[in-house]
C-alpha cells in the first residue's frame, strides 16, 4: 500500500509539473537575441524602433544587440572569419548600396534582401560660433569652400572618409559636381591643398558632427562640415548653411537585409520586415528621415 501512494503521488508530481516544465522550456526557446549592425545615422532611430517591435511582439522575447559606425568599417567587421562562423551579426543596414551590394554579390544575403528602409539629404553646416578669426565672407554654399576668389580664412573642411563613410562618399560627389548649387569642382583643390584650407576626414559621419561641434577634428580648425540633415537634426551647437541638390549626389537610400549566416531566420526576419511597416516609417520620419 505505501508502495502504491508513493508510486501515485510521483505520478501526480509529473503530471503537475510536467507542463510548468514544458512552457519553462519553450520560453527559454523563445528567447532570442537579434544583432544588428546599422549605419550611425541610424544611432538614434533603430532603438526606437526595435522598442517599438518588442511592445508588438512581446511572445517572441526578442533583445537586441546594436553595433553603429560608419557602413565600411561595418562591412568589415561582417567579412571578419570569426563573426561569419559566429553568425554575426544578424541584420545589416547601411547608409549606401555600395556595401549592401558587395555582401550581395558575395551570396551572404538571405532570399529576398535587401529592402530600403529610409532616406536622408546632405546638408553643409558650421559651428555656431566659429573660431576667430573667421570665414570671411561667411560660409554660404557647397562651392564656397576654398580660399581665393574674394574668400579668405577658411581653414578645415570635415567630411567622412570617402573609401568607408556613405557620407564622405556622397560629400565627395557633391564637390566634384559643377552643377549648380554642387560644390563647384572643387574637390581636388581641396584635398590636394597646401594652404590652410583642406579636407579633413572623419571616421563616421558622427564624427564629421563632433568635429564641426568642437570645431576641430586631427588638430586642424574646422569651419563646416558634410553631414546628414538627420545628423544636424540632433545638434544644438551647429548651425545649417545648405542643403545639396539631390543632382549633386547618388541617391541616399538605407538598403536592410538578413544574413544567410543568422540562426534566428524567423525573428531577423520578422524584424527585418517591420523596418517597413507605418510604425517604422513614423519612426523615421520623425527623425527626419525620408521613407520610400
Amino acid at each position: 500500500m505505501i508502495t502504491w501512494i508513493t508510486a501515485a503521488i510521483t505520478s501526480l508530481v509529473l503530471v503537475i509539473g510536467l507542463p510548468l516544465l514544458n512552457q519553462t522550456t519553450e520560453k527559454a526557446q523563445a528567447a532570442v537575441t537579434l544583432r544588428v549592425f546599422a549605419a550611425v545615422s541610424l544611432s538614434e532611430v533603430i532603438p526606437e524602433i526595435e522598442s517599438s517591435f518588442i511592445a508588438a511582439n512581446p511572445s517572441l522575447g526578442v533583445t537586441f544587440v546594436n553595433t553603429f559606425d560608419s557602413s565600411g568599417a561595418l562591412l568589415n567587421q561582417i567579412n571578419l572569419p570569426a563573426n561569419q562562423s559566429a553568425g554575426i551579426p544578424d541584420i545589416f543596414i547601411s547608409a549606401a548600396t555600395t556595401q549592401m551590394n558587395s555582401l550581395q554579390a558575395a551570396g551572404q544575403l538571405a532570399s529576398g534582401w535587401p529592402v530600403t528602409v529610409a532616406t536622408n539629404r546632405l546638408v553643409l553646416i558650421r559651428p555656431n560660433t566659429p573660431t576667430a578669426p573667421a570665414p570671411s565672407p561667411t560660409i554660404s554654399n557647397f562651392d564656397q569652400l576654398t580660399n581665393g576668389s574674394g574668400r579668405t580664412g577658411r581653414r578645415g573642411i570635415a567630411i567622412g572618409d570617402p573609401a568607408t563613410v556613405p557620407a564622405g562618399a556622397y560629400a565627395q560627389q557633391v564637390l566634384q559636381s559643377t552643377l549648380s548649387g554642387c560644390g563647384g569642382g572643387t574637390y581636388n583643390t581641396l584635398l590636394n591643398s597646401t594652404t590652410a584650407n583642406k579636407l579633413v576626414f572623419a571616421s563616421n559621419v558622427r564624427n564629421v558632427l563632433a568635429a564641426v561641434q568642437n570645431r576641430t577634428l586631427n588638430g586642424n580648425t574646422i569651419d563646416a562640415g558634410i553631414v546628414y540633415t538627420t545628423d544636424q537634426a540632433i545638434s544644438n551647437s551647429t548651425a545649417f548653411i545648405a542643403t545639396a541638390p539631390q543632382n549633386c549626389h547618388n541617391a541616399i537610400v538605407y538598403p536592410a537585409a538578413v544574413l544567410n549566416r543568422t540562426a534566428n531566420s524567423s525573428a531577423a526576419t520578422s524584424f527585418a520586415n517591420y523596418l517597413s511597416s507605418s510604425t517604422a516609417r513614423t519612426r523615421f520620419i520623425n527623425r527626419k528621415f525620408g521613407v520610400p
